[in-house]
């Protein structure tokens, strides 16, 4: 026993919730080693007895051997001691260490094994809708205090019983140590609420039966998930679908689809390798993929439920994404949603292949997460309800992903990624909240080499919006057990979330540190790629730039907490202000101005507006009356949308005029472009586009709604991008840049200045784990204030 020794090592990284602890117990058993494995805080303690060369043999193997969904970020060594026997290798009960890394587990979607389960007659957890292991389930939305341990999530209001318990305890089963594991006999329940018949005759005494039946007949479900509420309809129903946008007031903005299976996917969408294998990830997010222009070879068709679904597409793919010629798409996420779209024996409705699922909410709300919640705020939407008694503690929507420019990147960071931790390096020097932006919020909070990201919060334009910003920016902190030194904002002081920053700041007494909003997203990407120096190209529709106007089309040479301003687009005024963001032809006529154009009474015409409508917004723009300057990329895209022809009167959410442009440039392959001039002053380089509007107002009748239009507007950006990023390496010297800002979720215009970059050997840094738009904020203002020296953080 002379070598023989206990080693003891505390393990950090995504460590608790994914069956980490069972793992190492099954592995050190088999390595003949003895010892312990306990739940921290938010970290693992790991004892190992036996010989020198045998612990660290396990130790070298261990990062190839830990669970799929588990990561280690360090193993740091705590003691060594000789002992006079080894000890059989046990779980230790959970002990807490506030000095911990703590990290959340993510949710993660249901497993192949426990599918398997839920559809197998002879199993006993045959149908039942909570099915989980150490593999998936819930995890991030049930927890309400670290170590994660069952009797810190809601699920501890279910017992287990004696067969569940006999598998919790043992170590060859895969629910071994599964804190959400539940069962028929033990678990959480679901049931079925109708609002109102309206002649569609559902009432059965099994829910499931009940809900299906219901969707089936044209109803609008409202069923309890994982991390809140969807609302669902059959997706082969137009009728269905045109109610769903009517009583949701979301005329065109578009819809997601849960599909059976991927071989369903493959039917009605382009699916590559990648988004095949995400889509049957842990995460399962929503992927954005490119609808068929026609079924596959020899595909076979799915029932339709309506008999209005055309036989030779099954989905009217023009009501569920009116806009573009993508779909979001997610296979079933729970054995809930994996029920309601597969059915059952005693069920005379068939499978549904597809069916709308999108989020249980208002217009512009966060996801509703409680029942009683649901039944107030959606009874005037949903037919009927499909609810369960496992409470969901946080909220936590549907993550979106989409292939772009060569990688997988994210849009809204959600279910299955975030509380998952982003490495910082180097590590900050502060403890950060960061409160996002006013638009698709969420908050991050950065300590010593981490940054965690809340999952989506959404738009703050709400009471109730403002309440879950709120509430995640006091639990966050709480349970990573890392209150803030200081808190990061919005230049702009008028957002709620500035607002609620200093109010948050006063009563925690720390500073404030105001962020400029670009300089925050062009830090989240230079961050995400390892970079705290270097350029980047930031183009979006708003944020206040130090100047007082608005900004949106800016290259910044960023070095960590300063950065330049190197070049942008020529201001416009913004005629009316935000009305002039959904009503794009007010923008049309400011550029018009800009430009010194009178545009005749037929180019008016055929944009719809009349001379007298014309003139007073020119007149606003000339007096400066609620006519603020805007250089934003974004506010381009929609003013030439407009005279283009490609947006409604008013649009009805964010983006929609340029998604409109980039769906009609994607149809074109010309490789024409739009004339623009530069200037420079004080260093800074001016884009005006005052000759392209020239140039198509000139020849309005003949690009009025034209696909090469289009792409020409998308090839003039391109070529105008160049000239800055161009600029600012002849000022700087860098070769590389990254690009950032919502506007670089247009794939056509990201792939076309990816690939004239890379031809120029010029390094291009894209977002992948943060988004590009302003789900992205809060981790670039958590960095560049984590970086800042002490003495300025004050």
């Amino acid at each position: 026993m002379a070598n023989v020794g206990r080693h003891i090592f505390r393990i950090s990284g995504t460590v608790q919730g994914v069956g980490f602890r069972p793992t190492l117990y099954r592995l050190a058993r088999d390595a003949g080693l003895g010892g312990w494995i306990q739940n921290r805080s938010g970290t693992v303690g790991l004892a190992l007895e036996g010989e020198q060369e045998d612990i660290e043999g396990f130790l070298a193997r261990l990062p190839s051997a830990i669970p799929v969904n588990a990561s280690i970020s360090a193993i740091t060594p705590q003691a060594e001691e000789p002992i006079d026997h080894i000890s059989p290798f046990h779980i230790k009960e959970s002990g807490f260490d506030e000095q911990s890394q703590v990290t959340i587990p993510a949710d993660l979607a249901i497993c192949p094994d426990c599918q398997g389960e839920v559809l197998a007659p002879a199993d006993r957890r045959y149908l039942y809708p909570f099915t989980t292991c150490t593999n998936c389930g819930p995890r991030y939305t049930v927890v309400h205090g670290m170590p994660y341990d069952r009797e810190r999530t809601t699920l501890d209001a279910f017992p287990l019983c004696a067969a569940c318990q006999a598998e919790y305890e043992d170590p060859a089963n895969r629910r071994f140590h599964a804190e959400s594991t539940a069962c028929p006999d033990c678990g959480p329940n679901v049931w079925f609420e109708q609002t109102a018949d309206h002649g569609r005759g559902v009432a059965d005494h099994d829910p499931l039966v009940a809900a299906r039946k219901l969707l089936a007949n044209g109803g609008i479900l409202a069923l309890r998930g994982m991390g809140g509420f969807h609302l669902a309809v059959d997706a082969a129903n137009p009728d269905a679908i045109a109610e769903l946008r009517d009583r949701k007031r979301r005329p065109a903005k578009p819809f997601a689809i849960m599909a059976r299976n991927i071989e369903a996917v493959r039917r009605i969408c382009d699916l590559p390798t990648t988004a095949a294998d995400l889509l049957q990830s842990p995460e399962s997010p929503i992927v954005i993929l490119n609808i068929r222009k026609s079924p596959p070879p020899n595909s076979p068709l799915p029932t339709p439920h309506s008999p209005q679904s055309t036989p030779h597409f099954p989905l009217p793919t023009s009501l569920i994404s009116p806009d573009t010629h993508t779909i979001g798409v997610m296979l079933p996420t729970t054995p809930l949603h994996l029920l309601l779209l597969e059915g059952s024996p005693n069920d005379a409705t068939p499978p549904f292949d597809f069916l709308v699922m999108t989020s249980g909410n208002q217009s512009s709300e966060p996801i509703c997460i409680s029942n009683d919640e649901a039944r107030e705020r959606l009874t005037g939407i949903a037919d009927g309800f499909l609810m369960h008694d496992r409470e969901i503690n946080l909220r936590n929507d549907d993550s979106l992903v989409i292939e772009q420019a060569g990688g997988l990147q994210i849009w809204r960071r959600s279910r299955g990624y975030a509380p998952n931790p982003i490495f910082a390096d180097p590590p900050l020097q502060h403890r950060v909240l960061g409160m996002g932006a006013e638009l698709k919020n969420a908050i991050a909070l950065g300590f010593e080499d981490q940054v965690v990201c809340s999952p989506h919060i959404g738009d703050l334009s709400t009471p109730e919006a403002m309440d879950a910003h709120e509430r995640v920016c006091g639990e966050l902190p709480t349970f990573l057990s890392r209150q803030p030194d200081c808190i990061a904002l919005d230049l702009h002081p008028d957002m709620h979330c500035t607002r609620h920053g200093n109010t948050l700041a006063d009563r925690l007494g720390v500073p404030t540190i105001a962020v400029q909003h670009h300089h925050a997203h062009a830090m989240a990407c230079l961050a995400e790629n390892g970079r705290r120096k270097g350029l980047a190209l930031v183009f979006d529709g708003t944020g206040l730039g130090s100047d007082g106007t608005i900004w949106g089309a800016e290259l910044l040479h960023v070095d960590g907490s300063r950065y330049k301003r190197l070049a942008t687009f020529s201001p416009v005024p913004l005629p009316g202000g935000d009305h002039a963001v959904y009503e794009p032809i007010r923008q049309a006529v400011a550029r018009w101005h800009a430009a010194g154009i009178t545009p005749p009474g037929e180019v008016l015409e055929r944009c719809g507006i009349s001379e007298e409508q014309a003139a007073v917004w020119a007149q606003q723009c000339d007096r400066g009356i609620n006519a603020p300057l805007t250089h934003a990329a974004g506010r381009l895209f929609d003013a030439i949308a407009a005279i283009l022809g490609f947006t409604p009167t008013r649009t009805s959410y964010e983006g929609q005029a340029p998604i409109r442009l980039e769906a009609a440039a994607l149809q074109s392959a010309t490789e024409a472009t739009l004339p623009f001039a530069t200037t420079k002053q004080d260093g800074l380089l001016s884009v005006d586009w005052s000759p392209a509007v020239a140039a198509i107002t000139k020849d309005h009748a003949g690009l009025w709604r034209s696909a090469d239009a289009a792409r020409q507007v998308h090839r003039a950006i391109c070529d105008a991008s160049l000239a800055m990023i161009d600029y600012g390496i002849e000022q700087t010297g860098e070769k590389a840049v990254a690009l950032s800002g919502g506007v670089f979720m247009n794939r056509l215009l990201t792939r076309m200045l990816s690939d004239a970059l890379v031809s120029r050997n010029v390094d291009v840094l894209r977002h992948r784990q943060v988004p590009p738009n302003d789900g992205g904020i809060a981790f670039g203002q958590v960095v560049i204030a984590g970086s800042m020296p002490q003495q300025e953080a004050k």
